[in-house]
């Protein structure tokens, strides 16, 4: 039994693939909605009990992709502390474009790891304090299995938050676009059971 997916977005229309699009409530792109669909067709059966959601629109309209394929739609729930992390000045970049426009943020990003705060954003301490508050606080398995619709960077935290890793352990993992996380729930610990699915994106996959 699964207890509990992670459900990346789809691609976004500014390229959330290679950007850094955290704060920036930016839509999915007909790509992205075409990745979520192939994923909700693998969901259709689950019996969830709760659909959580980011309330950033790439995060909420993949939800309610999936909530229309469901054989049995629970209410969405947003989820306030789940939005991803703000990166401030770096908003939509790459990380090269950082490298080259802030060789300085850049330097201290790579040094100074989750001490570091985005020029102008959020710091990644704080955001993943804020992402671990949001994953005890939402994600409970006595009520049932659940889908939690997220983004990249807060999967990763969510990961660590519920399986009491260091955060730095997963920081590598891939996460991909529209890629599903499950998780099974047993004698009071969770259990990661495998590596992101992607398989039903098939040519969609656009990477991590």
């Amino acid at each position: 039994m699964t207890d509990l997916i992670l459900l990346r977005h789809g691609e976004t229309v500014g390229q959330s693939s290679i950007r850094l699009y955290g704060a920036t409530d930016i839509a999915l792109s007909p790509i992205g909605e075409q990745q979520v669909a192939r994923a909700a067709a693998v969901l259709r059966a689950h019996p969830f009990a709760r659909v959580l959601s980011s309330p950033l629109q790439r995060a909420r309209r993949s939800a309610e992709i999936v909530l229309t394929t469901l054989t049995t739609a629970p209410p969405l729930e947003v989820v306030p502390g789940f939005r991803e992390i703000d990166f401030g000045a770096w908003e939509g970049w790459t990380y090269a474009e950082a490298e080259a426009r802030d060789p300085d943020g850049y330097a201290r990003w790579l040094s100074e790891g989750h001490a570091f705060t985005y020029p102008g954003g959020e710091s990644r301490s704080g955001f993943l304090a804020r992402i671990a508050a949001a994953a005890r606080e939402a994600i409970d398995p006595a009520r049932g299995p659940t889908l939690a619709v997220l983004h990249k960077g807060v999967i990763k935290a969510t990961l660590a938050a519920l399986l009491g890793r260091p955060p730095a352990e997963l920081a590598d993992r891939p996460v991909s676009l529209a890629s599903l996380h499950r998780l099974r729930h047993t004698a009071g610990h969770w259990h990661l059971l495998g590596p992101g699915e992607t398989a039903h994106l098939g040519d969609l996959d656009l990477g991590g």
